[in-house]
């Protein structure tokens, strides 16, 4: 899956598809080399996601954390190291759901 893809579903699951544009045409910007997996993209995207929608933290994670599993390869997946584990954990956003 493209990166643009992998950001456009991390939007539209937390924030439907009105949020998902607004935000995507807003705040698209070239990644830096040495980010190919896209995290300093979706650490934007998601700051602005947590503005736009507000009360909204719980998706925003659930729709982080599907994006990271979707970076790790099926022997990871299937059998998930503790520094993957501790890298998937640090990767979510910190917030407060109220």
């Amino acid at each position: 899956m493209s990166l643009a893809d992998r950001m456009i579903r991390l939007l539209w699951a937390a924030g439907g598809e009105d949020v998902a544009e607004r935000v995507l045409k807003e705040h698209w910007r070239v990644l830096p080399s040495d980010d190919p997996s896209g995290r300093a993209l979706r650490n934007r995207l998601v700051e602005v996601l947590a503005l736009e929608v507000p009360g909204g933290f719980a998706k925003i994670r659930q729709a982080v954390l599907a994006d990271e599993l979707s970076l790790l390869d099926d022997s990871e997946r299937a059998a998930p190291s503790r520094a993957t584990v501790l890298a998937i954990v640090r990767a979510l956003p910190v917030g407060s759901s109220s």
